[in-house]
C-alpha cells in the first residue's frame, strides 16, 4: 500500500471524506483525530480534534493513480491540492509513510502519550504517539499538557501539538508505577 496526502479545506474535512468515500470506494482515507488537553475557565478537559488540520490521507495499492480517480479528488468541493505537488499526484515518500502509519497504528483517534520528566526537565516518553519522534519535539508546555512537535511531511512543514499525562517518578510517597497524577 501506498500513502498519498490532500490538503482540503480546514475544518471541512470530515464533509469532504462523507461525500468523496461514495466517489471513490476502493480508496481507504484516513483522518487522524487525537485527544487533547483543553482548558477552559481553570479546568482541563480532553477534546478531540485533527493532528493534520486540512489534511487527509489515503491508501492505494498500485502503481499510480488512475486519471478517473485523480479527476475525482481534484474536482470535488474543499479540495486545494494533492502533497507535494498537484501536478502529478505522487505517493508519499518511505520516510512520510512510516510516520502516517506509526499514527494510524493507534486507530482513528490518537490518545495522550504517557511521559516522564527526568532530573534535567527532559521529557522521556513512556509509551503513545510520541513515542519514536521524541527527535522532533519542538516545545513541551507542561501546564496544557501538550508537545509541540515539528514534521517534514510531502516538502511541507507541519507543527501540531499532541497531548500527554505526566508519570511522577517513584519516590517513597508516590503512587505505584502505572497510576496517572492529574495536576491541576
Amino acid at each position: 500500500m501506498r500513502f498519498y496526502a490532500i490538503q482540503v479545506i480546514t475544518c471541512k474535512e470530515e464533509e469532504w471524506l462523507e461525500r468523496i468515500q461514495h466517489q471513490v470506494p476502493d480508496i481507504k482515507f484516513h483522518k487522524i483525530m487525537k485527544k487533547m488537553y483543553i482548558r477552559k475557565k481553570g479546568k482541563a478537559r480532553l477534546d478531540n480534534s485533527p493532528v493534520f488540520p486540512g489534511y487527509v490521507f489515503f491508501e492505494y495499492d498500485g502503481d499510480s493513480l488512475p486519471l478517473e480517480i485523480v479527476y475525482r479528488l481534484r474536482h470535488s468541493k474543499s479540495f486545494i491540492r494533492f502533497l507535494p505537488n498537484n501536478e502529478g499526484p505522487q505517493p508519499l515518500n518511505n520516510r512520510d509513510s512510516e510516520i502516517i502509519r506509526h499514527f494510524i497504528s493507534f486507530g482513528s483517534l490518537i490518545p495522550p502519550s504517557l511521559v516522564r520528566f527526568d532530573e534535567n526537565q527532559r521529557i522521556k516518553v513512556i509509551e503513545g504517539p510520541l513515542q519514536g519522534i521524541e527527535g522532533f519535539i519542538i516545545k513541551v508546555n507542561r501546564r496544557k499538557r501538550r508537545a509541540k512537535v515539528r514534521l517534514d511531511i510531502a516538502e511541507s512543514i507541519i507543527l501540531l501539538d499532541l497531548a500527554f499525562e505526566v508519570m511522577e517518578a517513584e519516590t517513597a510517597k508516590a503512587a505505584p508505577l502505572g497510576v496517572y497524577h492529574d495536576k491541576r
